[in-house]
Formats: C-alpha cells, structure tokens, sequence
C-alpha cells in the first residue's frame, strides 16, 4: 500500500517532471546559497577588517620601529657625553656642564621629557626637573609627577660609563607619542583606535577615554595586537566590526531578495516554457500516432532550432523515407510483375526467333554459295542469335539470377554493342565516334548481358543527340577497374528529371518505358560494377559505367568503331 502511495505522489507529466527538475537542480541550490551569503556576511565583513587592521598594523610597526631608533639615538647621546660623566663623578658641577646639560634636556625635551643622572649610590645628581640633589631611595621608583609629563612617557634606565667602567646610569621618561606616527591614529579605518603598552604598563592611546591597552576585546569590536622589533612596547590595533559588517549583510539581503526573485522569474519562464516543450511532444505524439495507423503524408512543423525542431525535422525526414521506401517497394512490385510479364514474353520471342533460325538455316542450305542473298542470311543468323543470348542473359540477370562467370574482352563487347547502336545514330543523321583501345581489358561476366548494358545506354545517347550531334566511348583502366564513358552531346536533362532518371517507369522520353536504364543498373551492379548518369541542360550527358577486371597481357591496340 506505502509502495503504491509513493509511486502517485511521483509527477505523472512530463511537464511536472521538468519543473521539478528545475526546482531541484536550480531554485533549491539557489535557496541554499542565498542563505549561505547571508550566514557568511558577518564572517566576511569580520575578515575583511582584520586584514586591514593587520595591514595598518604593520605599517604603524613600522613606523614605531623607525621613530624609536632616532629616540634611541637620543637617549645615547644623553648617556654618553662629558658632562653627563662630571656631573656622575664630581660633587659639584660646573656651571658649563649645568647648562650644557640643560640645553641637551631642551633638544630632547620634545620626545624625553624627564631626564634624571642617577650615581652607582642612587644619589640623583642631576635632573632636568630639579637642579638639587635627592637620595636614590627617594627616587628609585620616581613617581609620575617627577618623570611623567601630562602626556604618557615610558621609563627607559641607560648605563653611564667612564673608560669601561659603570659610573652611573641615566633614568629618562620617553613620550610615546614620540614614537607613534602623526596620522597613525587615523589609520583608513572607521572608528579605529590605536594603542600603545610600555614594558611599565604605561599606556597611550589615539583616543584618551580609552581603555588602555584594551587587554580584552570588548563585544563586537576586532583587535589586532604587535610588538615592534626594537622598542619595549605592545601595539594594539582596534576597530568595531558593525561598519564592515553592516554593508555585506545588506547586500546579502539584498542578493538574496534578488536571488528570491529570480528564482520566482525562472520557475515562471519555466512553466511557460515547459508548456511549449510538451505542446510540441504531444503534437509529435499524434503526429506518431497517425503514421502508425497508416497516415504517411502527417508532418509536424519545424519552427524551433532547438532538439526538438531536431526531433521535428527527423521525424518528418522518417515519414518522407517511410512513404520513398513504400513507393520503392509499389515499384518493385510492378516491376517484378512486368519482369513476369517480360519472361513470358521472351519465351514467346525466342518460340518465334527459333522458327526465323530454322527457317533462315534451310534458306542458307539451298542458297548457292555465289549467291548475293548467302551472305544476308548468314548476317540474319548472327543477329538472331545474338537476339537470343542478349535476350536470355539479360533476363537472367534482371531476375537476380547469377551471371555466367567467364573472361570477357570488355573492348570486343563494346565494340558490339556499338555495331548494333550504329543504325540508331545513322537514322538520327548522327554519328557515333570509334574507339580506340590501348590494349584488351578483361572482365569476368556475362558477354552478352554486358553487350545490352552498353547498347541500352549507345541508344539512350542516339535518342539524345539531335541531327549533326555525336557522341563517343571513353574507356580507361584505373585503380583495379575500369570505367567506360558514353558522352553525348544532346540537350541533357532537367535538373528536376535527373534526381528521378534510373527509377522504374521513369523516363525522361515521351515514348520511353523507363527500364532500360534500370536494367542496364541492375546488370552493372549484378557484375560488381556501378552506374552514374550525369548530365548538365544544354551540354549533354555522360553515362558512367565502372567494372572490376582481372590482369591481362598487352597487346596491340585495335579499332573498334562503326560497322562497315
């Protein structure tokens, strides 16, 4: 019962069949991605800041590593010089060294505010906030008012030395701000905020209501942190994630309302479509039925260029071949019927031929040998014997029948059937051209049948050709074979004719039969050979006949031409 139920709820036309396809293959993917887009906003939008951040940090790196090597050549340059190192080993210090001092502490004063000399006892010598002396126990941990300017400092201790030995050290408070790039807090990215931690915990930020150092990312915010190569520092880079992420949600609502969209469209055009498919189908289906219940002249319109108009196209070219195929065999049915016909005839024929012979032969026995008429007989003999084996060689082979399998001198066949042809072209005032063999081809068949071969076309070329006109046999041996030519210099066919000549009944004359052609085809291809009429209105026609031959030994040529 469960099987049953499951086989209805499948699409039962195929229109249902290719619109489920289209929503299986196409609008469910789409479906799918549109909310895949819109899952991967927030993680698109989070990735793209966080290479930027980590770019912008880098290159504030950079530039903190830069700024801290001049603020180190400072603090050098405070370390070591001479009055630095009198006022660490004298007990009172000149009034030179004193200013000197004081001018060095102006130079810096930019980026190292605070300055203090502080002797291997911890007694501050000098400071550049103090001119008296304080005990190092007082100052061992300066307190920010003594060392720190309003601006955050970092507490940097520099050894003082005198000859290679330490006489002291140098404690100075090094602004960050001096160490940090003018515009590096306003990195390309909105509502940044830039950070910087000394080893002191000190802290300087972009943003003075910060949260120093931002040890914790706060919500929705993405933090990017570096320690630069050289200064005792931590960078910390920060920035909200809601600007980035905001616009690739809204295009990824909007692409999926507009993926929802033309999902809509697609399913339409596609039922509109599918109801032009499956129109068509159903009009092959008649179409098909039709022809199966008899009706071949049924065709279906061929408008579209797509596989259907294929399918269109092929199934009329089928009906086309169906009714060619059904004509074909009507011919051959008539035409077995006239060969019936044909081989009562010939039987006939030969009952009277046989009587002309006996007659013609006590004729000849009674005749004197000096006698004028003697020699007509004799020729009357020939002819009707050869009248009797054309006639029985030609209807064997128009009946299927095999032909007789002996070696036939081509050129001495052609050369008859030429001789027999040459009447024909006399009465048409005509003349048929002699033709020179090179040497004798050979051909295994049937001589006599072959001989109706070529005279049935030397006469289709005598009725062509008009009084004045000629035409001439070309043989050449080629390839294994050899190809004998008939050229008449008539007025050659219609175009419209020439698709239909060689059909039974067809023929291009008013009094023609149309099986003189066919049977000379079916005696060419019963000797393993074909047949080729080609023709051109105004020219002429050339008749093409190609047969096997077996080697021979060359002889001398020999003309084969018009009887004399």
């Amino acid at each position: 019962m469960s099987e049953r139920r499951r086989f209805r709820l499948r699409p039962q036309t195929l229109a249902a069949k290719f619109l489920l396809i289209v929503f299986l293959g196409a609008l469910l993917p789409l479906a799918l991605v549109g909310v895949w887009l819109t899952h991967s906003a927030e993680r698109s939008g989070t990735t793209l800041l966080r290479t930027q951040l980590e770019s912008a940090a880098d290159a504030i790196v950079a530039g903190v590593d830069h700024r801290w090597a001049v603020r180190e050549g400072e603090l050098q340059l405070l370390a070591n010089n001479t009055a630095a190192r009198d006022a660490l080993t004298n007990d009172a210090l000149s009034s030179a060294d004193a200013a000197y001092l004081s001018q060095l502490a102006r130079v810096v004063g930019g980026s190292i505010p605070s300055i203090m000399y502080v002797d291997l006892a911890g007694r501050e010598r000098w400071s550049s906030t103090r001119d008296r002396p304080r005990e190092a126990a007082a100052i061992e941990r300066p307190d920010a008012s003594r060392l720190e300017t309003p601006q955050r400092t970092l507490r940097v201790e520099l050894p003082v030395a005198l000859e290679g030995r330490m006489i002291g050290r140098v404690v100075a408070g090094v602004r960050l701000a001096s160490v940090v790039s003018g515009d590096s807090s306003r990195v390309l990215i909105p509502g940044a905020r830039v950070t910087l931690v000394g080893a002191n915990g000190v802290a300087w930020s972009s943003t003075p209501s910060a949260n120093d150092g931002l040890a914790e990312a706060p919500s929705g915010w993405e933090v990017v942190r570096r320690s630069p190569h050289s200064a005792p520092l931590q960078l910390t880079l920060a920035a909200p994630s809601a600007p980035f992420v905001r616009p690739f949600e809204q295009a990824a609502r909007t692409g999926l309302g507009l993926l929802m969209s033309v999902a809509l469209i697609a399913f339409v055009l596609s039922a509109v479509l599918t109801a032009s498919v499956t129109r068509s189908l159903a009009h092959l289906s008649a179409a098909a039925t039709a022809v199966a219940a008899g009706d071949l002249e049924r065709r279906v319109p061929e408008s579209n260029d797509d596989e259907i108009g294929e399918l269109a196209r092929a199934f009329n070219g089928m009906t086309e071949s169906l009714r060619r195929t059904v004509g074909e065999l009507a011919q051959q049915r008539a035409l077995a019927v006239v060969g019936e016909f044909a081989a009562s005839l010939s039987h006939e024929v030969r009952n009277a031929l046989t009587a002309v012979r006996v007659d013609l032969q006590h004729a000849n026995r009674h005749l004197p040998g000096d006698n004028p008429g003697t020699s007509l007989v004799g020729r009357a003999l020939d002819s009707v014997r050869r009248l009797d084996s054309t006639v029985t060689s030609a209807l064997r082979v128009a009946r299927g029948e095999q032909v007789a399998h002996t070696l036939v001198d081509l050129g001495v066949v052609v050369g008859r059937a030429m001789r027999a042809a040459d009447p024909s072209f006399n009465e048409r005032d005509a003349t048929l051209e002699p033709l020179m063999v090179a040497a004798p081809v050979q051909v295994v068949g049937d001589a006599s049948a072959l001989e109706q071969l070529f005279l049935n076309l030397l006469i289709n070329a005598a009725q062509a050709v008009s009084a004045g006109g000629h035409a001439r046999v070309e043989m050449e041996r080629e390839n294994g074979g050899v190809t004998v030519k008939i050229i008449d210099t008539g007025d050659g066919i219609p175009n419209e004719q020439l698709a239909s000549i060689g059909k039974p009944f067809k023929s291009s004359k008013p009094n023609g039969t149309g099986l003189g052609l066919p049977m000379a085809r079916r005696i060419a291809v019963a000797h393993g050979g074909t047949l080729l009429v080609e023709s051109a209105p105004s020219i002429g026609t050339t008749a093409v006949v190609k047969l096997p031959v077996t080697d021979l030994e060359p002889s001398p040529s020999v003309a084969i031409g018009r009887a004399t």
